[in-house]
């Protein structure tokens, strides 16, 4: 119903910039954005910290910018699950063009990102439902007549199934997006080292610097052995083999067991769409599940031909994300009809 309401989403077409010759220029101009918007000052957010039952800091960061401002309490929010290594600085991109479409966004910020430090041994790759649910509830209490969605943005995409899918018809989510997604996270890294060794190695690093400097000593009282495997791990697949301990799990496979998407996405029960790109280099094309729309109502399906990994640079002179036009376009269509079903 919400795909026949939309031109826009039945005739999907990205065409990046004419001047973006291929996948790998498409990523590095979004990661160049990424970095002049922080350069320049333009990022506007406004942190809302939480404190965990474990004493852990997770936090909100909520967009503050003019438009922003306008909105009404009950104006709609999107709740956005931000990157493995990500922050809501490094989020921007794709929350910038957000509020021309009537809604609040905001970003659920992870244990050990955006400058947090681990108070605590714990942390994890993919990010922890339990500290997902916490920040529902804050932004549910904070504006408790809006209509919510929510977006993960790569890793965070796995995050966002396996909550939808786990916390089924007791979540508030009205409608999602799950953005260059890799699916079956027990073999989507096994061979990336091999096939894009600068992606994985780029990644790795990022990893250590985000999660193991900076918080040495509360990791190496906890498990010494485990934070000498993270400090020397070479590949995504060793970093986060190495660090399923941190996460509360005795080994990769008990951390699969409970966090892997593809164990959950069934339980789905808001309209949510899926997108990816056959040239990600990150989120391979092999690792799509075409199948999932078919087996799941609620699931849609959007495979575009280049848009490299969570990139989609649009506009004349690449300004605007057309994965934020895509997303924004089904979630404000699902907004309508559930508004029209409230009449």
């Amino acid at each position: 119903r919400i795909l026949s309401r939309s031109k826009f989403l039945q005739n999907l077409n990205y065409v990046p910039p004419f001047w973006i010759l291929n996948g790998w220029m498409n990523l590095g101009v979004f990661m160049l954005k990424q970095k002049l918007w922080k350069s320049l000052g333009m990022i506007s957010l406004k942190k809302q910290t939480i404190i965990t039952p474990d004493n852990g800091i997770i936090s909100i960061d909520w967009m503050d910018d003019p438009k922003t401002r306008m909105l009404p309490d009950n104006a709609p929010i999107i709740c956005i699950l931000h990157t493995v290594t990500g922050s809501g600085d490094g989020t921007w991109d794709f929350l910038r063009d957000i509020p021309k479409y009537g809604w609040r966004a905001c970003v659920f910020v992870r244990r050990g990102h955006g400058g947090h430090p681990l108070m605590n041994a714990t942390f994890s790759v993919m990010g922890d439902v339990e500290d997902t649910k916490l920040q529902v509830e804050a932004v549910r209490k904070r504006y408790p007549n809006a209509f919510f969605g929510m977006a993960g943005l790569s890793a965070g995409s796995g995050l966002l199934i396996t909550y939808l899918g786990k916390e089924s018809h007791n979540s508030p989510i009205g409608v999602a997006a799950s953005l260059c997604p890799a699916y079956d996270i027990s073999q989507a890294f096994k061979g990336l080292a091999k096939r894009y060794p600068m992606v994985d190695s780029v990644i790795t690093k990022s990893m250590k610097k985000t999660w193991i400097h900076g918080n040495a000593d509360v990791l190496r009282e906890h498990c010494s052995v485990s934070f000498e495997a993270c400090c020397n791990a070479e590949t995504i697949m060793e970093f986060w083999e190495s660090a399923s301990k941190y996460s509360g799990h005795e080994d990769f496979d008990e951390f699969c067991k409970h966090n892997n998407p593809m164990n959950f996405f069934q339980g789905i029960r808001c309209p949510t769409l899926v997108l990816n790109s056959l040239d990600d280099p990150v989120c391979v094309r092999e690792n799509i599940r075409f199948d999932l729309a078919e087996q799941t109502e609620n699931v849609a399906l959007a495979v575009t031909t280049t848009g490299s990994h969570i990139a989609y640079v649009d506009g004349i002179v690449g300004e605007s994300q057309w994965m934020t036009k895509i997303c924004m376009e089904f979630m404000s269509h699902a907004y309508h009809d559930h508004l029209h079903q409230t009449v």
